[in-house]
């Protein structure tokens, strides 16, 4: 099927968007899909210098580039906590928790965060956005890629935790392995007594394949089997892949979903697989067609894209010294929207990497797609972890408790952070547009003219009659 142009509007930023804040009600999405990847800057992922031209011309023209999202650390750890509860980085957390422990001292502080000197899970006093949609009776899920593929490494009956974190806790949490590339620190739900101590919780987190029903324990079902009925389709479903897929690692240590065994280049080159492979799945299936939105984004902007090509992920202890020279980390080390460093440390952005990344998680960028945006469109409006928080709850109908009263945890309650507004959520008919033209607006198609040099398996593959276009159409008519 041909592209047809949409009518586009041009990039939006902060004073245009800012227009019709106050009085802005989000759309009636019904069901949401974040997929989180990793460790990768907006230059890095959306300006054509690595192998990942589905993410960076390909999506775009479906829905929303958001040129100006930022995470809120460094390393990765606690960029998932800010997103699920809205408290802000530690130093355990900061450091990706080498020890799998509770929070110490755990006690109350402004701003409905924790004093947390040392740990990483948070005791049951904080909650969730899982707990809070809970208790909206809101259905939610958490897909783990991997999770459970080796037994006793990590429990994929409690939420994926890697072990007891009473007393002395579980030493190395984060590592992968060839069999089993979960890691825990990329996992929101392993880290909060208040869903690991819950067993209806830890139910609904499940491995992305699923997991067949063995003594003592039922099936869990997978995304793909939840996604053939609008029934069995959470409202919310948080999509974790492994640390292969995810972009994490340069080199995978086991598959990287080429369906090559030789192949085991990582970074955005897997992610590409990753996406190309559950995109059209999620695009194609009947809940997405009513009122569905897919949000694609990265926890941290680091580390620089210059040395390392489509590898991000191997700064430290590489033998060459030129390799350990801190470079570009411009777009590494920002931070937005008034992002505070909470009681825990005096700067969210810490010392990553060997280099001065404070003072927050950076510029990453985002792709949402929805029959609410318009195809094609960019806005510059800054959003960071926080504001995707804040966006969720609001989206979902929490107006009341929280940290302020009004449903908003911890700096997702921050006054006068702005959650996802207009400039996003820009066709609020719903009426279903084709995807936009390439180069329109600065977003760009992954034609195959254009995409000779990449390799096959990274040209645009719609199947089921193509998919990805239907889907924007069908919808209209939910």
């Amino acid at each position: 099927m041909a592209l047809a142009t949409v009518g586009l509007v041009g990039s939006t930023g902060a004073g245009s968007a800012d227009a019709h804040a106050e009085s802005f009600h989000p759309p009636k999405i019904k069901h949401v899909w974040l997929i989180v990847l990793e460790n990768k800057s907006y230059e890095a992922s959306f300006s054509g210098l690595n192998q990942n031209s589905y993410l960076w011309k390909t999506l775009p023209q479906y829905g929303e580039l958001l040129r100006q999202y930022y995470g809120t650390g460094h390393y990765s750890l606690d960029n998932y906590i800010s997103l699920a509860s809205g408290q802000a980085p530690a130093p355990d957390n900061q450091a990706d928790c080498a020890q799998y422990k509770n929070v110490s001292p755990g006690t109350p502080a402004p701003d409905g965060q924790v004093h947390a000197t040392s740990g990483c899970v948070y005791p049951s006093s904080v909650p969730t956005l899982f707990n809070q949609l809970d208790q909206k009776k809101v259905a939610w899920k958490a897909y783990m890629q991997d999770m459970g593929s080796t037994p006793g490494r990590e429990d994929p009956y409690r939420c994926g935790i890697p072990g007891d974190p009473s007393g002395a806790g579980v030493p190395d949490p984060a590592g992968s392995t060839a069999q089993d590339q979960y890691v825990a620190k990329h996992n929101p739900t392993a880290w909060f007594h208040s869903l690991i101590d819950h067993p209806k919780d830890c139910a609904r987190v499940a491995p992305l394949d699923g997991r067949s029903a063995e003594a003592g324990h039922p099936a869990l079902s997978g995304l793909a089997e939840d996604l053939k009925n609008e029934s069995t389709t959470p409202s919310f479903s948080w999509i974790t892949p492994n640390n292969c897929a995810d972009a994490h690692d340069s080199t995978c240590k086991g598959d990287n979903g080429s369906g090559d065994p030789n192949n085991h280049q990582g970074g955005l080159y897997a992610s590409d697989l990753f996406l190309q492979k559950w995109i059209p799945q999620i695009m194609a299936s009947p809940a997405f067609q009513d009122g569905g939105l897919i949000d694609i984004t990265f926890d941290e902007a680091f580390p620089p894209y210059k040395l390392y090509g489509n590898s991000t992920a191997d700064y430290t202890g590489n033998s060459d010294p030129k390799l350990n020279t801190p470079t570009d980390t411009a777009q590494s080390v920002v931070a937005c929207c008034n992002e505070l460093p909470g009681p825990n440390t005096s700067q969210p952005g810490d010392q990553a990497f060997g280099q001065d990344t404070t003072p927050g998680g950076g510029i990453t960028g985002s792709v949402l797609i929805s029959r609410y945006i318009k195809p094609g469109t960019i806005s510059d409006q800054p959003y960071n972890h926080y504001s995707w928080l804040r966006s969720m709850e609001d989206l979902f109908h929490i107006g009341h408790g929280g940290t302020d009263g009004h449903g908003h945890l911890g700096y997702a309650a921050a006054p006068g952070l702005r959650p996802f507004g207009p400039d996003v959520y820009n066709n609020p008919s719903g009426r279903a547009m084709q995807p936009a033209a390439m180069g329109s607006n600065g977003v760009y198609s992954a034609t195959t003219a254009q995409a000779q040099d990449q390799p096959a398996a990274l040209e645009p593959d719609f199947t089921g009659a193509n998919a990805m276009n239907d889907s924007l159409r069908i919808g209209a008519g939910k």
